[in-house]
């Protein structure tokens, strides 16, 4: 029997989110809610059962969960009074955009009662590469992670504002899939570039796990949608193109997925669940090193 499920927040990510649960065999999407009530236009959405007030649709559809894809300001809340109404919200990076609220989702309430997405995690290219291309001794480890979220000038766009930031935003993303192989990091490093308002758009992130050198770079100011990680293991180098879902190993094409790049993640989110969710101990340390380094 399939589970039921709502999404709450219906912006850029959630329409993702829909096309992955029209594909799944285990989740129904039985209702939606946004507070701008001009949103059940969208034809999506159409079909579905619009909420703007995410309570009274739980209170009435009854889901087994219910995604949180709201600016992450809001997380907590909405996540708080989804586990009081006895359904499990599934919470979208990153947790929270404040420490404050972050360490809230480790607490003994919270514990074991909801789901974290990292879309990364999911990626048709990371899992060929995990099962198809196993590594002895790893000595770097570099990944770019570029999103045109920037103007000309390079201030930070204001649709993209409410993410908090290169760092707060990405960071998750690029950690995930990492912390979830690397049980701890050593000599951690971060340094941002911020707007006029002390928000960062760019950010490099360094640290060693063992003699293994970890370098990521994060910009939202390149005016390019470009995701990439190298890897340097055995002698060779191997590429992960995440933007084309492919795999590269010393230059040669050996794996490429020609599907919708995030519509796929959510995808396979949704069909390998609850596989490769995070455990507690790599989450906390994801987002110690976030909240870390604000």
């Amino acid at each position: 029997m399939k589970k039921n499920i709502v999404i709450i927040g219906l912006g850029v990510i959630a329409h993702y989110h829909v096309r992955a649960l029209g594909q799944s065999e285990r989740f129904r999407l039985c209702g939606v809610c946004d507070i701008n009530p001009e949103t059940a236009q969208d034809k999506l959405f159409q079909g579905l059962p619009f909420f703007t007030d995410y309570t009274v649709m739980i209170d009435e559809l009854h889901p087994d969960y219910a995604l949180i894809a709201t600016p992450p300001a809001s997380h907590y809340a909405i996540a708080e009074q989804c586990i009081l109404h006895g359904v499990t919200p599934i919470v979208e990076k990153p947790l929270s955009d404040t420490p404050e609220q972050g360490v809230l989702f480790f607490s003994d309430e919270f514990r074991g009662r909801y789901i974290p997405v990292c879309h990364t995690l999911y990626g048709e290219e990371v899992l060929w590469f995990i099962s198809h291309l196993p590594m002895r001794h790893v000595n770097a480890i570099y990944t770019e992670l570029y999103d045109p979220y920037c103007d000309a000038d390079g201030h930070i766009i204001e649709r993209f504002r409410s993410l908090g930031g290169s760092w707060l935003d990405s960071a998750p993303n690029a950690l995930a899939p990492l912390l979830t192989h690397v049980p701890e990091l050593t000599n951690i490093h971060v340094s941002h570039q911020r707007d006029t308002n002390g928000m960062p758009f760019a950010s490099h992130f360094t640290a060693d796990y063992n003699d293994t050198t970890i370098d990521m770079r994060i910009a939202w100011n390149k005016h390019i949608n470009y995701k990439r990680t190298l890897i340097k293991a055995d002698g060779k180098h191997i590429v992960l193109d995440h933007t084309k879902q492919a795999v590269y190993l010393n230059g040669e094409l050996l794996f490429q997925s020609l599907t919708d790049r995030l519509t796929q993640q959510y995808a396979n989110f949704y069909r390998l669940f609850p596989e490769r969710v995070p455990t507690e101990q790599s989450l906390k340390h994801i987002y110690n090193i976030i909240y870390n380094n604000l």
